[in-house]
């Protein structure tokens, strides 16, 4: 069905264990937060296509059909194209970006942008597609971005909830944690996702045993964390996060700022902290069996000029905010 005006919106993720290793074809466990990236599409009055992302540049407008594009919007006119391409649509469209996840923080806000994009511009052409589809091409996307990504942030991002996923095959993951003891901590330090994957890449190609012994470890802890997730076993999640992130110290994909937040975290007697995505900066995920204690954290947080918010999960994927 044709239609004019949608408005599409993605979670974006935290990824509980694994992060690295996933790469490598090893298992790991994420969840869809509720924060969300919206992508707005309308029928253009003008005849031209317009692209607005006001969270990088505000109160510009970009021309669609003008070239080259900055060079942070590369994936979006990648998707734009890409479903131009299969459609004989001739409507123009203005295209509204926004999120509200932290940029290059470790919280996959570039997969929920593409993933919301998919699905609101493939639906304002009037095409089908499902939830495998928008899947398939948000990993498309991507590679653009980040080169040699594991496929986990745009699969959270397009089906929710909490997974466990490995070499491409998702498992839908239902475990007994109160999303009430989960505290986010953005250091605020930039990374970029790419340059630490290839930076790991570099690693392994140099000494694969080491490097792979470290996987090996990691993945051991992703094993663990699925039962100890289904039990509801806080104390065991807790201590299998420390260890994770001293592995991924071991690394090398961790940063002064970050441990010395695990280190306060752990003075505060969380149960467990570690870092959260590609790292070299980004988040610090913290777990804690005490609402109060957890509140306390993020305004100490705060007073040291740092985000730090307590997250909900989010059942839902990718979702039509229109209907």
């Amino acid at each position: 069905m044709d239609v004019n005006t949608v408005e599409f919106s993605a979670p974006g993720k935290i990824i509980l264990f694994g992060e690295h290793a996933v790469v490598y074809k090893h298992p790991a466990i994420a969840a869809a937060i509720d924060l969300r990236a919206i992508s707005s599409i309308s029928a253009s009055s003008e005849q031209i296509s317009i692209l607005s992302v006001p969270d990088l540049f505000p109160k510009k407008l970009f021309d669609l059909n003008l070239t080259p594009l900055p060079e942070n919007l590369t994936a979006l006119k990648f998707v734009i194209d890409s479903l131009l391409e299969v459609t004989e649509s001739c409507k123009n469209p203005t295209i509204e970006i926004s999120s509200q996840i932290p940029l290059s923080a470790g919280l996959g806000s570039s997969a929920a942008v593409s993933v919301s994009l998919i699905a609101g511009f493939s639906k304002f052409l009037g095409m089908d597609f499902d939830l495998h589809e928008i899947n398939k091409l948000a990993y498309e996307t991507e590679k653009i971005i980040h080169s040699f990504p594991s496929g986990i942030d745009n699969t959270i991002s397009t089906y929710g909830g909490g997974i466990l996923y490995e070499n491409g095959v998702m498992k839908e993951l239902s475990f007994q944690l109160s999303s009430n003891y989960i505290v986010i901590i953005n250091s605020l330090i930039p990374r970029n996702t790419k340059d630490l994957v290839e930076s790991v890449r570099k690693k392994y190609e140099k000494n694969p045993s080491a490097i792979q012994g470290i996987f090996h470890n990691i993945h051991n802890i992703v094993i663990d964390a699925e039962k100890a997730l289904k039990a509801g076993d806080l104390a065991q999640i807790g201590e299998l996060m420390s260890s994770n992130h001293q592995l991924l110290r071991d690394l090398g994909v961790s940063h002064r700022t970050l441990d010395e937040i695990v280190k306060i975290l752990d003075e505060k007697r969380a149960l467990g902290s570690k870092l959260t995505g590609a790292g070299g900066g980004g988040c610090v995920i913290s777990l804690f069996d005490d609402y109060h204690r957890a509140t306390e954290v993020v305004e100490l947080m705060k007073e040291k000029n740092l985000q730090a918010f307590i997250s909900n999960f989010s059942n839902d994927g990718v979702r039509n905010e229109l209907y």
